[in-house]
């Protein structure tokens, strides 16, 4: 099987979590560099700007999706050489190497499952990926979005050196492509197969205590718009995993946690494993690499959804979210409540 993401990546941002760390809070250099990048990249596609900005209070921060739908924002697909190299720098700004490479991998599927359907290419576009900014870059709070089918990474920043990245949806269709020149490319392949192998190290009672469902459920359960869907965390203790189970749910978090840049990810995952004795991770469906399944991990700082069920177990959709802290809720609350009434905010 050809792998499309290096697992040496992994391993770096692995080992970068056990080193002592802080909450998150307090990098004023990343997102000083974030705003940056997105001033940058907002002169940059002048006279265009407009198609690209909204207002922070705008609805339209909360309407993300991850269907092949049309979006607002401006289109990867009208960007010229120059514009697109701003556009890196601004993810850069905010995703690690490995998050880069990720979604670049679930764009390029577009391309792949054209061809494998026989659709348009204008249904069925790499390059039909959306950016956009709310607020002011670098004038608190503000924020950015990259979406397009099966991506959408929303950036949330609530002040100087706060940072939230979720929810931040990765699908992939074909999961393991099947045929063709890029057969056995499998974008999530890490989720995927740490999660199976510790649902098969599991003792069958703890197996059973994950248990949601003999069948795999049809899809993710905290769909858009509905974040709160899930409130109380089911299924297994993970204080009732062994040492190595646990090493491998960690491993499986960072998976996701490190689509973000380590200074990111290494303080929220810090917040993660803080709240173990609260956290649970369930199962539903077979264990198995070939037939549909579903698994969750739930806890007060992190709740992932991954589901593998359509086009026979080979169609996947997945979602980080923090249960606290998505679209930075709880950061911006603290920073209303804190700042100074002159300033004109409130709680």
């Amino acid at each position: 099987m050809t792998r499309w993401i290096p697992k040496s990546i992994f391993a770096a941002f692995i080992a970068a979590c056990v080193m002592a760390i802080h909450p998150a809070s307090g990098n004023e250099a990343l997102t000083d560099g974030m705003a940056a990048a997105a001033r940058t990249f907002l002169t940059g596609i002048a006279p265009r700007t407009d198609e690209a900005s909204f207002a922070f209070t705008d609805e339209e921060r909360f309407d993300w999706h991850y269907t092949p739908r049309s979006r607002d924002g401006i289109n990867v697909k009208d960007l010229i050489p120059r514009q697109r190299d701003d556009l890196k720098e601004l993810m850069r700004s905010t995703l690690s190497a490995q998050g880069i490479l990720k979604a670049e991998a679930i764009m390029a599927l577009e391309g792949i499952l054209a061809d494998i359907e026989g659709s348009s290419r204008s249904f069925r576009d790499p390059e039909k990926y959306f950016v956009s900014v709310f607020g002011t870059p670098g004038e608190y709070p503000w924020g950015w979005r990259f979406e397009g089918h099966h991506l959408s990474i929303n950036v949330t920043v609530p002040a100087a050196g706060e940072v939230s990245v979720t929810p931040t949806f990765l699908g992939s269709n074909p999961a393991r492509v099947p045929s063709g020149p890029h057969k056995g490319k499998f974008v999530q392949y890490d989720e995927f197969i740490l999660a199976v192998r510790l649902a098969r190290s599991m003792k069958p009672e703890h197996m059973q205590q994950a248990l949601l469902s003999d069948r795999a459920l049809g899809n993710i359960v905290t769909n858009p718009g509905r974040g709160d869907a899930l409130e109380t965390p089911e299924g297994l203790p993970v204080t009732e995993l062994s040492s190595a189970q646990r090493n491998v749910l960690t491993q499986l978090i960072a998976a996701y946690v490190g689509m973000a840049r380590d200074e990111i990810g290494r303080p929220y995952m810090q917040l993660v494993e803080d709240g173990w004795a609260e956290t649970r991770f369930a199962w539903a469906g077979p264990v198995s690499e070939v037939e549909p399944f579903y698994y969750r991990i739930h806890g007060p700082r992190i709740l992932i959804e991954f589901d593998n069920t359509q086009g026979g177990g080979n169609h996947i959709h997945s979602v980080w979210r923090d249960p606290l802290n998505d679209f930075g809720r709880d950061d911006l609350h603290r920073h209303y409540r804190d700042a100074p009434v002159a300033h004109g905010h409130r709680p």
